[in-house]
């Protein structure tokens, strides 16, 4: 094996002259230490080279989880966990932003809630909701996307009731009318108009498919750093759960909302909707049901880095019943929560509520956590939607 290996030497004479020479070695056995290290260290350069520019294109090809600079992570998405809300159309925050053109998503979301509502001669509610929701989205246009929402849930008595109450004691707001019960029993008793009583008890507990949901929803405005993105959603939902069973309301809704969000600053980002919901059904055992409701939503989200974000969000929803203890108040519900990408086109959220200032209409405490996914959109579509 020939190996040549050449350079230039530089020496200095006497009289301060530069002279210059070439300096050549041959060989013709096997390499030497030498060469074989500059071998060596060639291929290192080489790949790590290779490796910063592929580190590069895969950066520049990788869409941002939001198509524009108004919308961050986007707020949490928990729906109103009232027990009126659960068998209605209820409002559930919208990230106001659709999907690119030909884009995916599959959202994954559960919750897991706490109630004891009542309102002695009218009615109690003492039960736990573990609630598991897919969402499947396709984006239609680069202003429009579709979306159907599939939930399943459990009602039953749950094993919170014990943490609850230590936590009520250790905050100094104890309920005493829950001491009085048992702990984790499954008890839902209405009392209607003309002596009419619905009961479901530990017997009826178990699993069920609630109503499913189709919405539309399209891009009002895209929005950038200095104005809002704006969103138009509007959805039916309809009767695939049993009623009989507290799985559905046994009618179809409908719904329209408006979702806006504002970038703040490079750390903050605000949101708020608006929702109004027609019903179908108006009575349940006796019970007169509003025909409509509204709801108002505002959200503050926090960005921690450009992976992690931090939320606090409210949402207060209209009666869902007329002249029927608490459940003719409005509901007021908080929480507060984070979001983490986990990839470039996963998302994970998690969250914890609590009702305010209305104790008989929601519940006493509520978890939520949810993974959203994305496919990758053709980034000729996504840049379109106005990011900076």
């Amino acid at each position: 094996m020939n190996i040549h290996i050449g350079g230039e030497s530089e020496t200095r004479t006497a009289k301060g002259t530069r002279t210059r020479r070439w300096v050549s070695c041959q060989r013709s056995e096997g390499a030497g230490p030498f060469t074989k290290k500059l071998g060596v260290r060639r291929v290192t350069v080489t790949t790590i080279l290779g490796f910063v520019l592929a580190v590069s294109a895969a950066a520049q090809d990788s869409a941002p989880w939001s198509r524009t600079a108004a919308v961050g992570l986007g707020p949490l998405l928990l729906r109103a966990q009232s027990p009126m809300a659960i068998l209605r159309l209820s409002p559930t925050p919208e990230v106001p932003q659709t999907l690119a053109p030909g884009q995916w998503e599959v959202e994954a979301l559960a919750s897991w809630n706490n109630c004891f509502d009542a309102d002695p001669g009218l009615y109690t509610i003492d039960a736990e909701v573990v609630r598991f929701s897919t969402t499947v989205g396709y984006g239609v246009s680069d202003r429009w996307d579709l979306r159907v929402s599939v939930p399943v849930s459990y009602r039953g008595g749950g094993i919170l009731d014990r943490f609850i109450e230590g936590f009520e004691e250790t905050v100094g707001v104890p309920n005493r009318d829950r001491k009085l019960v048992p702990r984790n029993r499954y008890l839902v008793e209405i009392h209607g108009r003309d002596g009419q009583v619905m009961r479901r008890t530990g017997s009826d507990a178990g699993w069920g498919l609630e109503d499913s949901v189709l919405a539309a929803r399209y891009q009002v405005a895209p929005g950038d750093t200095t104005h809002p993105a704006v969103l138009l959603a509007i959805g039916v939902k309809l009767p695939t759960g049993r009623e009989a069973a507290l799985y559905s309301s046994g009618g179809a809704d409908m719904g329209a909302c408006v979702s806006v969000a504002q970038r703040l600053s490079r750390s903050f980002h605000l949101y708020g909707s608006l929702a109004v919901m027609r019903y179908a059904a108006t009575e349940m055992a006796g019970v007169q049901l509003t025909h409509a409701q509204a709801s108002l939503f505002a959200a503050l989200e926090y960005r921690h880095s450009e992976r992690t974000s931090w939320l606090l969000q409210a949402l207060v929803t209209t009666p869902g019943a007329e002249h029927f203890g608490g459940f003719s108040r409005r509901t007021y519900e908080v929480s507060t929560g984070f979001k983490h990408l986990l990839r470039p086109d996963l998302l994970l959220e998690a969250s914890l509520l609590e009702n305010l200032f209305i104790f008989d209409n929601s519940p006493d405490v509520g978890f939520h956590v949810g993974l959203v996914w994305r496919s990758t959109p053709r980034m000729k579509e996504w840049g379109r939607a106005g990011r900076p």
